[in-house]
């Protein structure tokens, strides 16, 4: 009830600061609250162990059970931060999950958002890279990288990395946009119109791709398919 009411709050208060320091406080709460619930599975969890142990059932025990539920809610903290743009908090919850496991995809993608969004480039792309080599098949991995080469300029390998992403998830929106754009950047508008044209294929909802795909249009002379 706490974290519902100040999530209510801070769609009222007005000054700025204020919202920031109540918003951090409600991410806070909603952590611990995540861990509460997470503490509760883990008794639930025991409660079961216990009546297996009573029927005489065998019992398969997981291990670091608890850490893993912390190291979950430890990540959504992270995520909420940096969706927030509260970069340096991300960054050090994210770096505390890195220390315990070195291997966790999600940690590694989100660390590379976090250093792209911080223009730190190399740490970004380093990131990207040991995402790569956990999971050679993870496309947002080579977009992000892709978005790396991209404001480095080298639209080249912006473009191979954008494509590569597509291709390993054809339904990858974020994927497409950031291939038109790179494309838009190369001078390439008519595949530009594609990469948008299939974005939409996925969803046709996205507002944002259909704006940007008529401002394309128009500006490629073709008004009539502007105003479809």
């Amino acid at each position: 009830m706490l974290v519902a009411n100040l999530s209510v709050l801070i769609d009222t208060v007005e000054k700025d600061a204020c919202k920031n320091l109540i918003y951090r406080l409600y991410l806070v709460l909603r952590f611990l609250f995540d861990e509460m619930q997470g503490q509760q599975v883990t008794v639930n969890a025991q409660n079961q162990i216990n009546a297996n142990i009573s029927l005489g059932s065998p019992v398969i025990l997981k291990m670091n059970d608890t850490i893993t539920m912390s190291s979950v809610g430890l990540l959504e903290l992270a995520h909420r931060e940096y969706q927030a743009g509260d970069y340096e908090n991300a960054e050090r919850h994210c770096m505390q999950l890195w220390r315990q496991d070195q291997t966790n995809t999600g940690v590694l993608l989100l660390l590379s958002s976090i250093h792209f969004q911080c223009r730190r480039l190399d740490k970004s792309a380093q990131f990207s890279t040991l995402a790569i080599k956990q999971n050679p098949l993870l496309a947002e991995a080579y977009s992000n990288l892709g978005n790396v080469y991209k404001e480095r300029g080298q639209l080249q390998e912006a473009l191979e990395n954008y494509r590569h992403a597509v291709r390993l998830k054809p339904d990858f929106i974020d994927g497409y946009i950031n291939l038109a754009a790179a494309l838009v950047a190369a001078g390439d508008m008519e595949q530009a119109v594609q990469a948008y044209i299939t974005a939409l294929q996925y969803n046709p909802d996205l507002y944002c791709v259909r704006s940007d795909l008529g401002n394309l249009l128009k500006a490629l002379g073709r008004l009539d398919e502007a105003k479809e």
